[in-house]
């Protein structure tokens, strides 16, 4: 007996060695792939980046929407939740490896027959006992089961932030584009509107030409086709921007009549600045949150994986007591409780070694190891529909710009073409009919430079976006919404575990940056 006590605490001794490297080391890195360089080409003048790139437009209508949808989005404001949910369970999980000490207490009364108390010398028929005890409890972490299940956790914590900031980038990017298409459709308008007088104009001059013989008969139906093509063109048109403003409230988490007030007044197609710095391929392993998020999540599952493969291994777990207690039996007091031959003390040492069960030990290890695999692929694919993402806002930013040029020209050219066939039909030179033929080609090209300056805005946001730019902005509102932040903190009565809520604003359009 004198022996087996130095070998066992030798071998103890030994496990916490073998613990201090089983338990510990540094998580592999993926090993994404990626380009060293950008095959498309970049935009000729690019400006530094900017988080907070939508208020280059400075649009105070957008500024507002923007405000309002961080506060309001449910997938945003389910994102936060997220946050502050494993936040405290890597709190919950950090823990785990500590010893666990526990103070008890009570008094207990008990009532005997008076009878029997009578037949016992110095025996009360109510007795009454107090006690007091410490209890302690310690399951060494020998293989780092617990050590990576806590890293597991506070990886996961840091995954869910760049998931809130994924969900701001796409937030962001959606509500932005869905803004310029709106502008878009408005100026359409306008131009579809005064398409359709025009060709209401050439159908009732064909009439008149016709009535007179001076025209073919197939002319006045050509025309009346054409004018029926452009009230239809019309209606398709206004129908698209209903559909685009309840698309944008959606987004805004805005009902119809909240939004009606913030665009009654007419704005105009927003003005893109100079497209951003696409750098390097590899600064969207920094830059892009939802790389982030993915990367954090195969750590986090790798983590797990060396959790469950600690299960395979023994265990011991050490508790101890240490106690007091007193009764009034005899001539003992409750006062008693506080003398130390009143004491009680115990120890022990406990092993678990897994035989018939490891088997389903090493199936659920064997599950960790197929989602470690699964979450490596999910980041692999993470990082190339970025890339993919940076490479068509890249072309869109091109293709837009080229646009622009060669409509820029076209359009100068038909206003051109325009002021001579009106200064020819006022000097007589040239009829009606071909006054108004000029007048729609002016507007068709109005029309196609329209859009293009559209296409213009949405490739500036769609290559901002591919760049993960928006989280880190300045004066953002808070992530999580005055109401929901008011419930959680009601039902858990612990609102120092939430970040301070800046007060709430109204819906009001700021002004410009």
């Amino acid at each position: 007996m004198s022996n087996a006590i130095p070998r066992a605490a030798g071998m103890t001794l030994g496990l916490l060695l073998v613990a201090g490297c089983a338990g510990g080391g540094t998580l592999p890195p993926p090993t994404p792939v990626i380009d060293t360089i950008w095959s498309d080409r970049l935009p000729a003048n690019a400006a530094p980046r900017r988080a907070d790139w939508w208020r280059a437009f400075t649009d105070p209508v957008l500024d507002a929407l923007v405000a309002h949808a961080i506060r309001a989005s449910p997938d945003l404001q389910s994102a936060a939740v997220k946050i502050v949910q494993s936040q405290a369970q890597a709190r919950l999980s950090s823990g785990g490896g500590a010893p666990q000490i526990g103070l008890t207490g009570g008094v207990n009364a008990v009532r005997i027959p008076p009878e029997l108390a009578e037949r016992l010398q110095r025996l009360d028929p109510v007795i009454i006992k107090d006690s007091l005890t410490v209890q302690a409890s310690w399951e060494p972490d020998l293989w780092g089961k617990q050590v990576n299940a806590a890293r597991a956790d506070r990886l996961n914590a840091l995954g869910a932030q760049a998931s809130y900031e994924a969900a701001l980038v796409s937030l962001l990017g959606d509500l932005a584009s869905a803004y310029v298409t709106l502008r878009v459709l408005e100026a359409r308008l306008v131009i579809a509107k005064t398409t359709e007088d025009v060709q209401a104009q050439a159908a009732a001059l064909a009439a008149i030409r016709q009535r007179e013989g001076r025209t073919a008969l197939q002319d006045p139906a050509q025309a009346a086709a054409n004018a029926a093509q452009a009230r239809a063109q019309t209606g398709t048109l206004e129908a698209q921007l209903h559909q685009q403003r309840h698309a944008l409230a959606l987004l805004a988490g805005m009902t119809e009549g909240e939004i009606a007030p913030v665009l009654a007044a007419p704005g105009r197609i927003p003005v893109a600045p100079a497209a951003p710095d696409a750098g390097i391929p590899r600064d969207l392993l920094r830059d892009r949150p939802d790389v982030r998020a993915a990367e954090f999540a195969a750590r986090a599952q790798f983590a797990k994986l060396k959790s469950a493969r600690a299960s395979l291994y023994p265990s011991f777990s050490l508790s101890g007591l240490l106690g007091f207690s007193a009764t009034t039996i005899g001539a003992s007091t409750l006062l008693d409780l506080f003398t130390w031959d009143k004491r009680a003390v115990a120890g022990g040492i406990a092993f678990n070694v897994p035989l018939f069960d490891r088997g389903r030990l090493v199936a659920q290890v064997r599950v960790q190891d197929a989602a470690v695999e699964q979450a490596l692929l999910g980041y692999e694919k993470a990082v190339l529909a970025a890339q993919r993402d940076v490479l068509n806002a890249l072309v869109q930013c091109d293709t837009a710009q080229q646009s622009i040029a060669a409509l820029s020209d076209a359009d100068e050219a038909s206003g051109i073409a325009l002021r001579i066939a009106m200064a020819r039909y006022r000097e007589g030179a040239s009829d009606h009919r071909t006054l108004l033929s000029a007048e729609l080609s002016d507007l068709a090209i109005r029309d196609a430079r329209l859009q293009a300056d559209g296409n213009v805005a949405l490739g500036y946001i769609a290559l901002n976006r591919a760049l993960g730019a928006g989280p880190g902005a300045a004066n953002l509102p808070d992530p999580l919404s005055p109401g929901i932040r008011a419930r959680m903190t009601h039902r858990t009565h612990w609102g120092t575990l939430l970040p301070p809520a800046p007060p709430a604003s109204p819906v009001t359009p700021e002004s410009p940056q």
